[in-house]
């Protein structure tokens, strides 16, 4: 009767989104990825999904892999279980072996999902082997197979969009897929009134810094990744330093510093900053759609 009533059960649990932090840190490379999945898929799927924002899909020839428990790599796992046996909760930690690479997985967060959720997204990350740079564009290209470009923008803060349309970096969107923005959020009300007065800056570069460092922040890379992000993607806008060189990533969280100094004081940003499930949650309402935000001068 027990077994009967687990798979019973078993049959009836509703797929969620799990976010994983995927790492993999040696001394000669230290590559990370955020990684939006249906925890209902098996291992075998993860194997897939990993070899995919990785690159190991590209190493040649058979390669040897397997899961593990994350304290003995030994101790293998089922390719046949699904995701959510041993990846379910924060916290919850497991390995992945391919070949002489080993691979940490945890989880950060889980949340439930709908049919319009993608099956699996890379969320963020930093770093790449063999001398590449990441390309998070070209990885969810490949995860996904098609795009959603229209579907997502329509759901995203109208300033974010302007940014990504006069950008033309749509990089962006599959990061935005991935945050469901959709998804209804837990914050205290007092939270989401400060996030709504946001920006608080009243010229047109410090507005766009800070939209860009959110964007940044809601990769959940290093300083490094988001340095790139915020220098890549203002050079795209066409602002530049008062000397007419590029701007630092320094220079942008300059512009936009009050805007900056408030999301800290709400655990968004900053040394004292939440959790990573707690600043995503930020991130989310900051990036959606929601009712017309206050200015700064009203």
């Amino acid at each position: 009767m027990g077994a009967e009533r687990a798979r019973r059960q078993q049959g009836e649990r509703q797929p969620r989104t799990v976010i994983l932090q995927a790492s993999h840190v040696r001394a000669d490379a230290e590559v990370h990825r955020h990684i939006g999945l249906n925890d209902a898929l098996h291992l075998a799927d993860l194997h897939d999904i990993l070899g995919t924002t990785f690159g190991f899909c590209e190493a040649p020839g058979p390669t040897p892999w397997h899961f593990s428990r994350a304290d003995d790599r030994d101790a293998r796992l089922d390719a046949a279980d699904p995701i959510h046996r041993h990846l379910a909760v924060e916290g919850d930690r497991i390995c992945y072996h391919f070949g002489l690479w080993d691979v940490t997985l945890s989880a950060v967060e889980s949340y439930p999902r709908d049919d319009g959720t993608p099956r699996a997204l890379c969320v963020g990350g930093s770093g790449a082997f063999g001398g590449r740079e990441f390309d998070l564009a070209g990885i969810n290209a490949a995860l996904t197979g098609t795009t959603t470009i229209r579907s997502v923008l329509e759901v995203t803060e109208p300033a974010v969009r302007d940014i990504i349309t006069r950008s033309g970096i749509f990089d962006f969107v599959p990061l935005l897929q991935a945050l469901d923005l959709l998804r209804g959020g837990g914050l205290p009300r007092g939270t989401v009134e400060l996030l709504r007065r946001l920006p608080v800056e009243e010229d047109p570069a410090g507005r766009d810094a800070f939209w860009t460092v959110v964007l940044a922040l809601a990769c959940m890379g290093n300083e490094a990744l988001g340095n790139q992000i915020l220098e890549t993607t203002m050079s795209a806008l066409g602002w530049e330093d008062d000397d007419g060189t590029p701007l630092t990533g320094a220079r942008v969280r300059e512009l936009c510093v009050e805007s900056l100094t408030l999301l800290a004081d709400v655990g968004g940003y900053g040394s004292h900053a939440r959790s990573p499930v707690d600043r995503l949650e930020i991130y989310r309402e900051l990036l959606r759609d929601a009712p017309p935000r206050e200015h700064a001068a009203e």
